[in-house]
């Protein structure tokens, strides 16, 4: 979604620029609701702080080339998205509002359509640790499922996880539920054998922050503003059941058995805060049931 925000179009040449990260590939879409949510933010702000231009940075850029290019701060990329870590924060400054409340801590897998019989009977941890779990390398969610006794197999680049499932690298992989229905959708008629499992829902801890490199703290206080402010007005929570209100009635939470997990990463508290998201997600306006 790049493009002028506020101003006008004879202006933009001297309308400042806000880098984000562009898609791993061109079927990725995961971050189209954080890229709007930041837009919106941004919009919401324009009266108080000017134009600014969205753009995609010029890179494909991984997790970990993303947060080295914040924290270099040469101005490739002024702000990513992530789940919170202490080494994260040392890195990029955190904007500590929730992008997604806690929607990507609850997981839905992708799997081999000749497994789901198996991964019917999973009651329990004891029963879903026979099942090995594909990550991408460095993915934080690595940490949760190994606290939990999984084992879990690492790939390098995004579409490889999908091709690495189908060949029987690993058994399951875990999406967010704003995530797995439109990847499935997207290669389902490339890869027949991939489905999306009707059981089990896992759930951790999974806060999503806007980060931004040192020098952007400006920048960053402006899109708190207008995420408070979008929260305030009820706005924030139209967005998130206008990009993830289909998804989560396609989920069926009800019809699932809950698997809660930890994550290692995060304190304690971090447990009543998914219990509450979890609640609030159940509670799916009429609009979309």
């Amino acid at each position: 979604m790049a493009g002028l925000i506020g101003g006008r179009a004879a202006l933009a040449a001297d309308v400042p620029v806000v880098r984000y990260p562009a898609p791993q590939s061109p079927l990725d879409n995961r971050s189209l609701d954080l890229i709007n949510l930041l837009a919106a933010a941004l919009r919401r702000t324009v009266a108080s702080h000017g134009p600014v231009r969205l753009e995609e940075s010029e890179e494909v850029l991984t997790e970990l080339r993303q947060f080295a290019e914040l924290n270099a701060d040469r101005g490739s990329l002024h702000v990513t998205w992530a789940t919170p870590s202490a080494q994260r924060q040392t890195r990029a400054r955190p904007v500590l509002f929730d992008a997604r409340r806690g929607l990507l801590g609850m997981r839905i897998s992708l799997i081999d359509q000749r497994r789901l019989d198996e991964l019917a009977k999973v009651t329990d941890l004891a029963s879903l640790r026979r099942f090995t779990i594909g990550q991408g390398l460095a993915w934080p969610d690595v940490d949760v499922f190994e606290a939990s006794g999984l084992k879990v197999f690492t790939v390098s680049g995004y579409e490889n996880l999908f091709r690495m499932l189908l060949v029987g690298r690993f058994d399951l992989f875990p999406r967010g539920v704003g995530e797995v229905f439109g990847e499935f959708d997207a290669r389902h008629a490339s890869m027949p054998r991939l489905a999306v499992d009707p059981s089990l829902l896992l759930v951790y801890p999974y806060p999503y922050h806007y980060y931004f490199a040192p020098s952007q703290s400006a920048l960053a206080a402006r899109v708190e503003a207008g995420l408070l402010a979008m929260k305030a007005d009820g706005s924030f929570e139209a967005h998130l059941w206008r990009h993830h209100g289909a998804s989560v009635a396609r989920a069926g939470f009800s019809k699932r058995r809950v698997l809660h997990l930890r994550n290692p990463n995060l304190p304690p508290e971090a447990e009543r805060d998914i219990e509450a998201n979890l609640a609030w997600w159940m509670k799916t306006p009429s609009a979309y049931r």
